[in-house]
């Protein structure tokens, strides 16, 4: 039986060369059990349980854990379809570690890298408003569990964040089923299904009390049985499992929530110490002998034990769940705290922030006051009748706090998911934030485990910020190492490149004791993604297939060792038809540099070793580890070519895939930009050493150049660089350096002075002098070059690029003599004969005396051609030989360019000479021979001729004219036009061409033979079209008039039956005939179309598609041409010096020397003797091994441009991502703003809710105040000073509404006392919401109208008329008007009764022409409910009679006395709306008097009568008379009853306003004797009041009570 811990082993490769080992995962995550379905519910799983040996056996039946699988059936689903997990029954005297054991041998698990404990409870989870948070969670916490083995600890129940875990989990299960489904891929090492495989499982362990799982079945069955569980989905006491947990441990006999906390604790502290076999880990050297030898300080302190690192994740949470966080942080276990979930979570970020923020004395006050109002507000139901256990909370809190900072290390890690938007997505950063964090400096002899350790989570995760933040700097104090097999994961694992930079900057590997052949052969067949390496390297460029090593279980690797051994495997061969280049890769030198034994020294090891990283990293097409391993290289502007032109060879040549081909060009271009940016560096530092660098051959890469790597990559733009441009000058010119003179009117060109110094010899002594071999002075001009201005470079001639001279001496002619002859004096230096040998050796030279004897040729071979009849046999006979050394000239540079230059093409080359050769055998037989035996037509031998001669005139464009500045640009734009667009036009063409002329040729001549003389003249007409417009056809001719007269089908079928069996005497076939047009529409429109078509439209588009490319080709092709220039030089560097058909002299001169190598060789080997041979020994014993050493000053240079370099694009890379970065700062500060302005606006509601209970506060304060004034009756104001200042117009609510009044203080009541932020709410009652018989005696809202007029734009007369709609046209103020309203005289009296030292005031009014309440400020602005606007009056009765002890007594002295004062009572009136008494009164609404609306209400208030009618116009002593009615008759002259007017003015009354208030005309109406009112008022005992303190009216009324109380003498 395989052991467990073996079963997550896939393949693994020895180091010392052991072959590889491939091992199959035999037990399942969740084995699949078949049942029979009469017997489902328990079964025996012993075959799914596997134990190490009998005594595990023994164990497990001995021990009193109880488990097995629980298989969850979902409603409507087969239990074929049911999902299982395993669990374990765990009893209150099981151990923990029979717990550990039983996960170990049972359940097969092994030590996770790091358990993720997520504390959450059920009963305090509150669902997320943001479910973009939820799918954030999810995705990190799934991206996390992929990454390593990661163990997730819950409460296993099927709600709150266990379920949301459960649900990630069954997204990335079904979306790993998904993935392992598909068909195998043949070019995969293994199966889709074998690969999902390889991801961590996904372990999910619920630890969960068995009195909170529904369940209708027994859980305490043996440990080899099956539960089934029906998901109802229902919700109770009990919860149902989640059924997407892996593994359950159910703790029975629980019924204490505190318990099962504490049960929890103890699994995860046993959790954290290894269960089962422990980890191993492969002894590296971890310190640097250069630093201590390879020896630990002692002093350091040292490691007790490696434990499972853990990470408690509290999301909202409850009080137990902070008593969860206190015991972890106890224990030193770091806890991630999500602030902004809520709850629990927030309380202790609340709290740890304002440790870290507000340090005084004062800070623990306010933090336990402040924490507590939160907590209730976060736990409303938990702490309502017991403080002990609400203080207890808080106190954990705090100390959950206090316990952050233990040992140098944070335990406790705030992640605020409003601040950073993108932390729950990024979970597995905080997480390994927190665990490092809180580990602080590890030291002693343990430190390799917890460096590897750490340095594998951050691998796994693919956090290379944190390993370079939490780990390296941490241990900054000593040099580490790494182990290969950590290597290999940086390297392999996808987006892990930040990786092996952090380990090459740190120098934590030596790549030549990483890298061997075996190592190689892993890193290809342990590709990620081996797709792009299998399809197009192996099987495009190789024609190769991946090795099979095992078909049956569908396991392959893409190569064999045969692919990286020896100098001609298959890497070599790859690389060189991607490279051109041979021997790239030697297995030999990377095996001997990792045993030891350097074939070079240690820094060309490292080197090779690099090299052969960066060839693996091109060819499998990773970007970003090429680019890492780029910078690190020893010429990396070579290097960047190189991998240029790998990518770029298969991208063109390989790669049919458009999305990869572009992916491919564009890497390619990068770093071709890349060296091209190196070498502008190097330039700008020095132009000797770049210039230098161009022409330095470099061994590991076949010794080619550095500027023939750049034309083998093609890449132009670095062969178009200034600093290859004057190397390419150089090269152009050979030795010879041609002075530039300036005669002052006139300066002879450089190809003047090259005819001249080569046909008169004496010239050359004068402008042209010879590079010499000093170093001084290649160093001179190298220097004078340098100096030069860019700008004063002849443009024109690029080609020759010359030091300008002073212009004071340039055009004095003396001076100009005196420097020839002096220049004449320095060339006879110079041996004459190499002069001679420079001269004609420069590629500038061989040009010009081969374009002059080109142009030779030309005018000898038009002069043959154009000599009329058979021509001149002797010129022919020199022509054919001048063609014949062109010929053969051609040939052999086609040769020495296919051995020195393979990475031109000479496809075209080829192709010329195929056609020259089978012209010279054309013209040899039409021209040469005919003179002797006449065989064909002279004519024929013309056209022969003509078409050789028209070839080499155009062969002139291509071979001398390239060569300008001007004419090369436009050649390439011809080039491109003519292949692209031209070519693509002429498709197009012939289409419409072959149609048109056929279809023509048919309408107009319909008796043509279709023969070839027909076909001709069809197509031509067609082709001619074009240029000519024929058009004299379309009508028919003399002859022809009547020849289509007769065109019915009889006339052809009499002819003939068949065209090929016609009858040639008939008319109609006879030729001259044949020849007649046919008149007729068809044939206008076939004409008109074919001319619209041609003429209009395709030319156009020619014109188009030309000019487009122009454009295009325009901006490029500079570089291009001067990419071409080294094609050029190149191709005259390989002529011969003497030019055709003088070469033949060469080729001459050759042979013989030729011979006397060959005859001095033979002459050698016979003279040989063994004297010789001594010598020979002597001289061989004397010679040295050569080790190759690198070079440290070119490696240092190149370093310090590829850190130039590296500056420029991280600060491009800055640029480019500042916009994203400036992006999220934007949306943190938008975030921010919006949690700000939220908190603002809560304090601005605070401090409003402040401001309006202070406000209130001091209202009510005043009003006490004044309540306490007006206790004493005695002490009471007078009603005229009580009136003053009124205090009910200022109550809120306004009556019947829930308007509030704006807030007046006693001070501001006052106009005259200024109140600037004085702004009154606006109400005025519609008119509509009245009585409908006074809704037309009420005043309309003229301020609503103003308003409308205002915004209006109607005329006078139309506002005009829209005030008399309203029945009321301009108010008239402090006036008495008369209006006839529904033609009726309706009187409005608009005068105040309110006087002021005894005369009528007169109210003034606002800016809106309203009027304004002379008694002050009420905080309301408008009519209100009031009828009028400025004064309401009214008239108000206070009824009032003498208390009697019986209400029915007739004794007329049995009154109630206190204090010898009779008790007065008087009659109020209940309103209905409110319920508060008043005293009666009759309101003016102008359609009767005063005194008869007083009457009237008091019948129908006082004595409900509404039938009674009252005179509508009844004056004052009429109302006296009304009341007196009401006296019994009494003996004497008095009659009992006395009325008076009391009070006439303003009312305290809470319907005033700003613009409208009450005033009243106030009776006092006593009865002293016996009345007969109790009779008549029903319900009197609630109608008839006692005067006194205890009486409560509205307003000022109570004033009035009391005024009248004091005229009769009562007592109040």
């Amino acid at each position: 039986m395989t052991s467990p811990e073996n079963n997550d082993e896939k393949v693994k490769h020895d180091k010392r060369g052991k072959d590889l080992v491939i091992m199959e995962d035999e037990l399942l995550e969740f084995p699949d059990i078949v049942q029979d379905p009469v017997y489902a519910t328990v079964r025996s799983t012993a075959s799914c349980i596997s134990t190490d040996s009998a005594d595990d056996l023994d164990w497990l039946a001995n021990s009193k854990l109880k488990g097995g699988l629980i298989k969850f059936l979902y409603e409507g689903s087969t239990e074929e379809k049911s999902h299982t997990s395993f669990y374990v029954n765990v009893v209150e005297e099981v151990s923990i570690e029979d717990v550990a054991k039983y996960i170990t041998k049972v359940w097969k698990k092994r030590n996770p890298d790091i358990i993720l404990s997520v504390i959450s409870s059920l009963s305090h989870y509150k669902k997320w408003k943001n479910a973009q948070e939820v799918e954030d969670f999810q995705a990190g916490l799934i991206q996390a569990m992929n990454s390593t083995n990661m163990w997730v600890l819950t409460n296993g129940l099927d709600g709150g964040i266990s379920k949301i875990v459960g649900d990630a989990v069954r997204y990335e299960r079904e979306r790993r089923f998904i993935l392992s489904a598909r068909g195998k891929d043949v070019y995969v090492k293994l199966p889709k299904k074998e690969e999902v495989a390889e991801l961590p499982k996904l372990t999910v362990m619920g630890i969960v009390p068995k009195l909170k799982v529904e369940t209708s079945v027994s859980l305490d069955e043996m440990h080899d049985s099956i539960i089934s569980l029906k998901k109802t989905g229902t919700k109770g006491e009990a919860m149902e499992l989640n059924s997407e947990h892996s593994h359950f441990i159910i703790m029975d006999q629980n019924t204490d929530m505190k318990e099962l906390e504490n049960f929890r604790l103890r699994v995860e502290e046993r959790l954290m110490i290894p269960i089962g076999r422990g980890r191993q880990y492969r002894k590296v050297h971890m310190f640097d002998p250069a630093l201590n030898a390879g020896s630990i300080p002692e002093n350091l302190p040292t490691i007790s034990s490696t434990c499972t690192p853990m990470v408690g994740l509290l999301i909202q949470g409850g009080p137990l769940d902070i008593d969860h966080v206190v015991d972890l942080l106890r224990r030193k276990v770091p806890v991630l705290v999500v602030q902004g979930s809520g709850l629990g979570a927030d309380l202790i970020s609340f709290v740890y922030f304002e440790k870290i923020n507000h340090q005084g004395d004062d800070y623990e006050s306010y933090v336990k006051t402040e924490l507590i109002k939160r907590m209730m507000n976060c736990y409303p139901k938990d702490f309502v009748d017991d403080e002990l256990a609400r203080n207890r909370c808080r106190d954990k809190i705090l100390e959950s706090v206090s316990l952050a900072q233990q040992d140098n290390g944070r335990f406790l890690t705030i992640l605020d998911i409003n601040a950073d938007p993108d932390g729950l997505r990024n979970l597995d950063k905080y997480i390994l934030l927190t665990l490092f964090e809180s580990q602080g400096s590890k030291q002693g002899s343990q430190f390799q485990e917890q460096f590897q350790s750490d340095l594998k989570l951050t691998l796994d995760w693919n956090r290379p910020d944190l390993a370079q933040s939490q780990i390296f700097e941490k241990y900054d104090w000593t040099t580490v190492k790494i182990t290969p097999e950590l290597f290999d994961k940086a390297l392999l694992k996808p987006g892990r490149e930040k990786f092996v930079e952090i380990f090459l900057d740190r120098e934590t590997i030596a790549l030549h004791e990483y890298m061997n052949y075996k190592k190689l052969l892993d890193l290809f067949n342990n590709l990620a993604k081996p797709d792009f390496f299998c399809q197009i390297c192996l099987e495009g460029v190789l024609g190769k297939s991946p090795v099979v090593l095992d078909r049956k279980k569908g396991m392959s690797y893409p190569v064999n060792k045969d692919f990286v051994i020896g100098r001609d495997c298959d890497l070599n061969h790859l690389l060189y038809k991607l490279t051109g280049l041979e021997n790239l890769v030697s297995s030999y030198d990377l095996s001997m540099n990792f045993a030891g034994d350097f074939v070079c020294d240690k820094a060309t090891a490292e080197t090779k070793a690099l090299n052969t990283l960066i060839y693996w990293s091109a060819v499998t097409f990773n970007p970003e580890i090429t680019k890492v391993l780029w910078r690190r290289s020893e010429q990396p502007m070579v290097m960047a070519l190189v991998i240029s032109m790998i990518w770029h060879n298969l991208a063109i040549n390989w790669c049919r895939d458009l999305d990869t081909k572009r992916q491919l060009k564009d890497s390619a271009t990068e770093f071709g930009k890349q060296a091209v940016r190196l070498l502008d560096l190097s330039y700008k530092d020095s132009c000797l050493t770049a210039i230098a660098s161009l022409d330095e051959k470099h061994p590991e890469f076949n010794n080619k150049t550095t500027i023939k790597l750049a034309h083998i990559a093609r890449n132009k733009y670095f062969i178009a660089h200034k600093s290859c441009q004057k190397w390419l000058v150089r090269r152009w010119q050979g030795n010879l350096l041609i002075r530039e003179v300036d005669y002052g009117v006139f300066k002879l060109p450089n190809w003047l002075k090259i005819y001249l110094s080569v046909l008169f010899i004496f010239p050359m002594l004068f402008w042209i002098t010879y590079e010499v071999n000093s170093p001084a002075e290649v160093k001179t001009k190298v220097d004078e070059d340098e100096e030069m201005d860019e700008d004063q470079v002849d443009t024109q001639d690029p080609i020759s690029m010359k030091i300008k001279w002073n212009k004071s001496t340039r055009g004095k002619v003396k001076y100009q003599m005196k420097e020839m002859l002096s220049y004449g004096r320095q060339n006879l230096k110079v041996p004459i004969y190499l002069q001679f040998y420079y001269l004609w050796s420069a590629p500038i030279t061989k040009f010009y005396v081969s374009q002059m004897f080109y142009l030779m040729y030309l005018t000898l071979f038009s002069y043959a051609v154009i000599i009329p009849s058979c021509g001149d046999f002797y010129i022919d006979l020199v022509v054919y030989f001048w063609t014949a050394m062109l010929w053969v000239e051609i040939i052999r540079k086609t040769i020495i360019k296919r051995k020195e230059y393979k990475e031109m093409k000479i496809f075209w080359t080829v192709i010329e000479i195929m056609l020259i050769g089978a012209f010279l055998i054309v013209i040899g037989l039409v021209r040469i021979i005919p003179k002797f035996v006449p065989f064909i037509k002279y004519t024929t031998a013309k056209f022969v001729m003509s078409l050789g001669l028209l070839y080499f005139y155009y062969r002139l464009l291509s071979v001398f004219l390239p060569i300008s500045p001007v004419l090369g640009p436009m050649m390439i734009n011809f080039k491109a036009m003519m292949k692209k667009d031209f070519v693509t036009w002429l498709r197009m063409f012939l289409v419409f061409m072959v149609a048109g002329g056929i279809t023509i040729q048919a309408v107009l001549y319909p008796n043509y033979y279709p023969l070839e003389e027909g076909i001709i003249m069809a197509f031509s007409r067609a082709f001619f079209g074009m240029f000519l417009t024929k058009i004299d056809d379309l009508d028919s001719n003399e002859k022809c008039e009547n020849f289509y007269d007769n065109q019915t089908r009889e006339v052809c079928y009499n002819a003939a039956t068949s065209f090929w069996k016609r009858n040639t005497s008939q008319v109609r076939f006879q030729p001259e005939y044949a020849t007649c047009p046919y008149r007729s529409f068809g044939g206008y429109a076939m004409v008109i179309q074919y001319l619209v078509i041609t003429k209009l439209i395709l030319l156009t588009l020619l014109y188009a598609l030309f000019s487009v490319t122009n454009a295009k080709v325009q901006a490029e092709s500079e570089e291009i041409w001067k990419y071409q220039v080294y094609s050029i030089i190149v191709d005259f560097e390989t002529r011969l010096r003497l030019p055709a058909p003088l070469n033949f002299i060469s080729y001459i001169i050759m042979l013989l020397e030729f011979m006397f190598k060959k005859l001095s060789h033979c002459l050698k080997r016979c003279c040989r003797s063994s004297c010789c041979q001594k010598k020979d020994a002597t001289d061989g014993s004397h010679k040295m091994s050569v080790v190759k050493v690198r070079n440290s000053v070119d490696f240092s240079y190149w370093k310090s441009c590829m850190k130039k370099l590296n500056e420029e694009a991280e600060i491009a890379h800055k640029e480019a991502e500042r916009p994203i970065a400036q992006s999220q700062r934007i949306e943190q500060l938008v975030t921010q703003s919006k949690l700000q302005k939220e908190y603002n606006d809560k304090m601005t509601e605070q401090m409003s809710n402040l401001e309006r209970q202070l406000i209130a506060c001091s209202l009510a304060l005043e009003q006490i105040a004044h309540k306490i004034d007006s206790i004493d009756p005695k002490s009471r104001p007078q009603l005229e000073i009580s009136t003053s200042l009124h205090m009910a117009s200022r109550q809120s609510p306004y009556p019947h509404t829930k308007l509030q009044r704006f807030p007046v203080f006693d001070k501001y009541v006052s106009w005259a006392e200024p109140y600037p932020t004085y702004d009154p709410v606006l109400y005025s009652k519609p008119v509509d919401e009245y009585r409908e018989s006074i809704q037309n005696l009420v005043d309309p809202d003229f301020i609503e109208i103003t308003q409308r007029l205002e915004m209006s734009s109607q005329s006078q007369e139309e506002r005009v008329s829209l005030l008399s709609v309203t029945g009321l046209q301009k108010p008239m103020w402090n006036t008495s008007a008369t209006y006839v309203i529904n033609d009726s005289a309706i009187v409005i009296n608009r005068v105040s009764w309110i006087t002021k030292e005894g005369m009528p005031m007169r109210y003034e009014l606002d800016s809106s022409n309203m009027p304004i309440n002379p008694m002050g400020r009420t905080g309301m602005r408008g009519r209100g409910k009031l009828r009028r606007w400025g004064p309401n009056h009214c008239v108000m009765v206070v009824v009032s009679r003498w208390k009697r002890y019986l209400s029915t007594s007739h004794n007329q002295q049995n009154f109630i006395t206190v204090d010898g004062k009779q008790v007065l009572e008087v009659i109020v009136v209940r309103k209905q709306e409110s319920g508060e008494i008043t005293l009666p009164s009759g309101k003016e609404y102008g359609d009767m008097s005063l005194y008869s609306a007083v009457c009237r209400k008091f019948l129908e208030n006082i004595f409900e009568d509404h039938e009674t009618k009252v005179n509508d116009k009844m004056t004052e002593q009429q109302m006296i008379q009304f009341f007196e009615q009401f006296v019994e008759p009494h003996p004497g002259p008095f009659t009992g009853f006395t009325s008076g007017q009391i009070y006439k003015g303003y009312m305290d009354d809470p319907c005033n306003t700003d613009n409208a208030w009450r005033e009243a005309e106030v009776w006092n109406i006593h009865y002293h004797v016996p009345d007969n009112l109790d009779s008549k008022i029903k319900d009197k005992e609630r109608k008839w009041k006692e005067v006194s303190s205890y009486l409560r009216l509205p307003g000022n009324q109570n004033s009035i009570v009391q005024e009248a109380a004091r005229s009769q003498g009562a007592y109040y």
